[in-house]
């Protein structure tokens, strides 16, 4: 089961070039009326394998850097994030930072326990985390629309620059869809031994994951037809 929740940027200005640090999430609720408990995310295969941070979980896209450090504080789960500045859009976004305007990220995950209360992620197995510029979190500033216009041009070239250098890709994301969709049945319609409101709890983010990947082939039919 996919899930995202945010947290907030406390570091920039002060470290290396292209360097933020992050608070990548918390134990406090969040809009959804839900929250990860930080000692339970499971990080130590994401920072050693694909250690990618992403813009807005858009895995479609190139990644905009790296995670080169993770670390439990108290009750905050930190990260170092090191953006590639050699490309345009990352580079974009790491200023957007500097400047104060981006000021949230957001953590992507596969829930691996939840709690008796049904809204409390007692273990999660990270897979991401993003910059966003629309958090869970109502006091967050927002990307004014004419920048948000913008970036989202910049992540836009590089979906078709990723498209050309893998013509197999639209195949793939709808098999994808197709093993998706099929889970999604077979949960939503299935014998379970889980009591009904954490069964609509599954089925609704399995339904989620489905509403996910049918953004993608939509958006590599129409790379494709532009291109």
């Amino acid at each position: 089961m996919e899930i995202k929740s945010h947290g907030y940027i406390e570091k920039a200005s002060k470290l290396g070039e292209g360097e933020v640090e992050v608070v990548v999430t918390t134990a406090d609720w969040d809009s959804h009326d839900e929250r990860i408990l930080p000692e339970g995310v499971d990080y130590k295969q994401y920072l050693k394998g694909n250690n990618v941070i992403l813009w807005a979980h858009d895995g479609f896209n190139l990644p905009i850097g790296n995670t080169t450090k993770m670390w439990l504080e108290g009750k905050k789960l930190m990260a170092r994030a090191k953006f590639y500045l050699a490309d345009e859009f990352p580079a974009k976004v790491y200023q957007y930072v500097l400047d104060g305007v981006v000021k949230a990220v957001s953590i992507g995950g596969m829930v691996d326990e939840w709690d008796e209360d049904g809204r409390t992620i007692n273990r999660l197995t990270m897979k991401e985390f993003s910059f966003v510029s629309v958090p869970a979190n109502d006091k967050a500033l927002v990307v004014s629309k004419s920048q948000q216009v913008e970036l989202d041009g910049l992540a836009k070239a590089y979906a078709r620059k990723k498209f050309v250098e893998d013509e197999d890709e639209l195949p793939r994301q709808i098999e994808d869809l197709e093993k998706l969709v099929a889970t999604l049945k077979e949960l939503a319609f299935g014998e379970t031994k889980k009591d009904s409101a954490n069964k609509v709890r599954v089925v609704l983010r399995q339904a989620q994951a489905v509403d996910h990947q049918a953004e993608n082939v939509i958006r590599t039919i129409k790379l494709k037809r532009d291109k």
